[in-house]
């Protein structure tokens, strides 16, 4: 799937809405889990709340910086994937996610133990999934390096959008100041 998805030339400015539509489509999907699923009783004292604009900024910094960070990375380490590609693997694998987030939101009403199952067999399976993308997008052959290449971005993502999100004041204490 990763080889159809980077031979589809899809343009980069429709890419990067699609990007900013995962996002807005998540916030809403993690706002509904919120509704159903209370926090549990030892939280509820604690501010935990964004607001959704809050939220979005926090996700749409995080997709940009690790579409960024997972084709440096992988630039680093040899791989030959453009960022037009990574960006069509990360929306794609973004809309699988949420098609699983939808399933697993269904599953809350259901069995929220049910749900809590389906969500961790559904990451290990999303993260084994992308090792995989990556592999494919930097023509790695190699499964370490991809999965170096996706730790190493995670990392580097999480510090880069750490400090951005800190300089613009967006945090869990309150959402933007």
């Amino acid at each position: 799937m990763a080889r159809k998805v980077v031979a589809v030339d899809v343009p980069r400015n429709t890419l990067w809405t699609g990007l900013a539509l995962v996002a807005v489509i998540n916030v809403i999907l993690v706002t509904l889990l919120q509704l159903l699923t209370p926090a549990p009783v030892a939280f509820q004292d604690q501010v935990f709340g964004l607001s959704p604009f809050s939220y979005a900024a926090i996700i749409g910094i995080f997709l940009v910086m690790f579409v960024y960070g997972t084709f440096y990375v992988g630039q680093m380490l040899g791989g030959k994937g453009t960022l037009v590609a990574t960006l069509a693997i990360i929306v794609w694998f973004q809309s699988v996610s949420l098609t699983l987030e939808v399933i697993q939101l269904v599953l809350v009403l259901i069995s929220p133990a049910i749900a809590s199952l389906f969500g961790l067999l559904s990451l290990g399976a999303l993260i084994w999934c992308f090792v995989n993308f990556v592999n494919v997008l930097h023509e790695f052959n190699n499964l370490g390096k991809a999965i170096a290449a996706v730790v190493l971005a995670l990392l580097a993502t999480g510090l880069a959008a750490g400090l951005l999100m800190a300089i613009l004041g967006i945090g869990p204490s309150g959402g933007v100041a």
